[in-house]
Order: C-alpha cells, then structure tokens, then sequence
C-alpha cells in the first residue's frame, strides 16, 4: 500500500501569536465536521431502525454496497463471470 507523501506547508507562520490561530480555526473546522458526521451517522441509524419492521435492511445494505461496487467496475462481463465462478465454490 503506498503512503502519501508528506508535503511540507509553504506558509506556515514560525511564531506563536500567527501560528494559533490558524490552528484553533483548523481544529474548529474539523470538529464542527466530526458533529456532522456523527450526526449523520445517526440519522442513517435511525432510518433504518424505522424501516427495520418493513424490510431486512441488513440485507438491503449489502445489495446496496453491492450495486456501488458494480458501478466501480470497469469490466463488468468479467466481474459477473468471476462472480459466477466464486458463488458456485460457496
């Protein structure tokens, strides 16, 4: 697995008084984006603990995964003939 490459900041301030500030508006950005993720990973539980009486959602989520990786597929008669050959193993 290759690793990015570490890139060195051409404008990074060298002095305390210039340099906090632009890290405390780093760190509020990235916080105020974990809360939405976490907020929306709780919205995306609670629709499927809504839809869970109605459908096996656990089922729907793979298929979904499932068609996002077809889409990814570049070639698809080869993915279905490697899909045919691993599901008869199983």
């Amino acid at each position: 697995m290759r690793r990015k490459q570490q890139v060195e900041p051409d404008e990074m301030p060298e002095n305390l008084s210039e340099l906090k500030p632009i890290v405390n508006e780093f760190v509020d950005r990235m916080r105020t984006l974990e809360n939405e993720e976490a907020t929306l990973r709780e919205a995306k539980k609670e629709l499927v603990d809504e839809y869970a009486s109605k459908l096996d959602t656990k089922t729907l989520k793979l298929a979904l995964r499932l068609v996002d990786l077809k889409k990814k597929v570049q070639h698809k008669h080869y993915f279905d003939l490697f899909l045919e050959i691993l599901s008869d193993d199983q």
